[in-house]
């Protein structure tokens, strides 16, 4: 196997009957005639580089999300919270006798005022589909209007009447004045 230097950043490579150019690798002393390369340096600059870019792209990613994640994360907290933990002594005393486990007075309100904010949000989404809906059927409406209309206007040509009515208003004013016969037409 020999390299050639050709200059700049490429060699010239022959392997075995093959020929191709690949980028210029540093050489130490004497391992050009061995045809072995010595491990190169860039190698953990090129990891690096790409360990620094897959970290930019993500953190670009999470830049752009973060609003909608935020938002997730504070519904799912609010959703998902854990009901308030039993302390010591009422946990004992629940173990010798067991009392039914009430919610308190503000998990209730809280719950409460989280569903009422969920009821008003669906009823706002209904009159928005019920507005939609009713924008569309005017838009149908419009369209079956627009159509009729069409098709009147194409039955009222006068493709549909008589052929030689057809001809005549096909023909130009100066045939018509003459009287000259249309050639086909008897």
């Amino acid at each position: 196997m020999a390299a050639t230097s050709v200059g700049g950043e490429w060699e010239i490579e022959y392997d075995e009957g093959f020929v191709f150019k690949r980028p210029r690798v540093l050489y130490p002393d004497g391992a050009e005639d061995t045809g072995t390369a010595a491990p190169s340096t860039p190698a953990p600059d090129l990891e690096s580089a790409r360990l620094q870019r897959r970290r930019r792209a993500l953190l670009h990613l999470r830049a752009k999300y973060q609003p909608e994640l935020s938002r997730w994360e504070s519904l799912s907290s609010d959703i998902l919270a854990p009901p308030p933990a039993p302390t010591a002594a009422t946990s004992g005393a629940s173990s010798a006798s067991p009392l039914p486990l009430t919610p308190s007075a503000a998990t209730i309100s809280s719950d409460h005022t989280i569903l009422d904010d969920y009821l008003a949000e669906v009823e706002a989404q209904e009159e928005m589909l019920k507005r939609a809906s009713e924008m569309c059927e005017e838009i149908v409406e419009f369209c079956n209007e627009y159509e009729a209309a069409v098709v009147d206007a194409v039955a009222a040509l006068p493709v549909w009447g008589d052929p030689r009515d057809l001809v005549n208003s096909l023909c130009s004013a100066d045939e018509q004045a003459a009287g000259q016969p249309v050639p086909g037409i008897n």
